[in-house]
């Protein structure tokens, strides 16, 4: 079987090793020579060379390939991928031909792009998720349409991809783009769970007074159990990282956080959507909240520093609110993508997407299989509860910040007790006129079933 793959930077080096070593004979591209030559001296310290050819060109690279062809994309999102798509055009690619947009680019642009060359080749979507490790030695694998392409590269992907338990993380989750929109809300999850992790690290270090080791400990304790995720175990690796002089690595390290764009764009949608989703959305304001002092706004936002209190939390209660906290970013991802399916008709399945995400990517976890038993199985997990209900009590009384943790108990009080919404419509018809909806489902205006004398001017 043959590929292409165009875009040979860290992910599509790994990548291109990968799927050399799995058996499939790759044409490679990339516009920066040097990077073919690193690409062709790794496959050849492997000896897998004679399954790699590097290309100059994309014209030699269409040519090269058996048709119907096969071609990856792993190139920055955006308009680089629409230039690389047009000349692959003008280079001779055919309708039959598959192109598949492996990289995080937006799914908008993935709809846009399957009707702009619908008449040029077949174009699908691919999101990709474990890094350079998971590129390398196998990712998870996000990929949608219904193309005929997918039928000549699927028995291979599935091989390339990590698998779980026998079964590949590799699926087509759905139709259209929805690889991609996948792909986005798989890292706004991720978002809200490194915060959520940093937040426990805060509450341990500087609430409770103990050392980056001591958190260390804790952490490692917890992925000893239902706990264990990566996330949480590179973070406990991290937390017990020293330099030469005993320092602490984390000590060490500017607190700005950077971001790519796809935990904005899994915000941007939700709103755009009307679902909810607060921890994803809190996790991308907390990384803006560490860049306030580069923004416009910097002098309004600056404040003095305040002093905070220790708090004294139960190891076991602070086990039980992460386990639920974390089960919760989750669920509310996932309902981002079925309201997404719906709206655009894309028949995601949420059984083989979370299958994608059990091996390879970065939000594996073990508990995974929790996630998957839904609504009803959270509701039954009364303990939890409470303890989230203490700790996030405990953790914002002690004057620290703790975005991800308080949303999560936010979103789950909200869906789970009683409203205060009732008000807000009030208040929207008090001065607006904008209609109210009573409990039996009437629409009308405060006026119709109240007198009000005179307004509040």
């Amino acid at each position: 079987m043959q590929v292409a793959l165009v875009g040979l930077g860290v992910m599509g080096k790994n990548l291109a090793l990968n799927l050399i070593e799995k058996g499939l004979t790759l044409v490679a591209y990339d516009r920066n020579p040097d990077a073919g030559a690193e690409l062709l001296s790794c496959a050849q310290s492997l000896g897998m060379a004679e399954r790699l050819h590097i290309v100059s060109d994309l014209g030699d690279m269409v040519r090269r390939l058996e048709t119907p062809r096969s071609i990856l994309l792993l190139v920055p999102a955006g308009e680089l991928v629409d230039r690389v798509c047009g000349d692959l055009v003008e280079a001779g690619v055919a309708k039959e031909d598959i192109i598949v947009d492996c990289g995080n680019s937006n799914y908008k642009d993935g709809i846009t792009r399957k009707l702009k060359y619908q008449n040029k080749f077949e174009f699908a979507t691919m999101g990709i998720s474990g890094g350079a490790e998971g590129a390398r030695h196998g990712p998870a694998m996000m990929a949608s349409g219904s193309e005929g392409g997918w039928e000549r590269v699927e028995p291979w992907f599935e091989k390339v991809a990590a698998s779980y338990n026998g079964d590949s993380c590799f699926a087509r989750v759905g139709q259209s783009a929805s690889g991609h929109f996948v792909k986005m809300v798989h890292n706004g999850i991720e978002y809200a769970l490194m915060q959520l992790i940093a937040e426990m690290y805060q509450l341990l270090r500087h609430g409770t007074g103990r050392s980056p080791k001591e958190v260390a400990e804790v952490f490692e304790s917890w992925s000893e159990g239902t706990l264990n995720s990566y996330l949480l175990s590179i973070s406990s690796h991290i937390l017990r990282l020293e330099t030469a002089k005993n320092e602490s690595l984390v000590d060490l390290i500017d607190n700005k956080v950077g971001a790519k764009g796809t935990g904005l764009w899994t915000a941007q949608n939700a709103l755009e959507l009307g679902i909810a989703v607060p921890s994803l959305v809190a996790a991308v304001q907390a990384r803006h909240l560490t860049n306030t002092i580069d923004t416009h706004a910097a002098k309004e936002m600056t404040y003095a520093d305040k002093d905070t209190i220790n708090i004294d939390v139960e190891l076991d209660e602070l086990k039980q609110a992460f386990y639920l906290a974390s089960l919760l970013c989750y669920r509310q991802g996932l309902a981002l993508i079925k309201g997404a399916s719906r709206a655009h008709q894309w028949k995601v399945d949420l059984a083989k997407t979370l299958q994608t995400w059990r091996a390879g990517c970065i939000i594996r976890a073990d508990y995974l299989d929790d996630v998957a038993q839904g609504v009803e199985f959270i509701d039954g997990l009364h303990t939890e509860m409470s303890a989230l209900r203490k700790v996030t009590g405990l953790a914002v009384s002690s004057g620290l910040a703790f975005p991800v943790l308080s949303s999560t108990q936010t979103y789950i009080a909200t869906l789970s007790t009683p409203s205060n919404g009732h008000l807000v419509q009030a208040q929207r018809d008090y001065f607006g006129e904008h209609g109210i909806k009573t409990h039996s489902s009437e629409t009308c205006h405060l006026t119709d079933l109240v007198e009000i004398d005179a307004k509040v001017r």
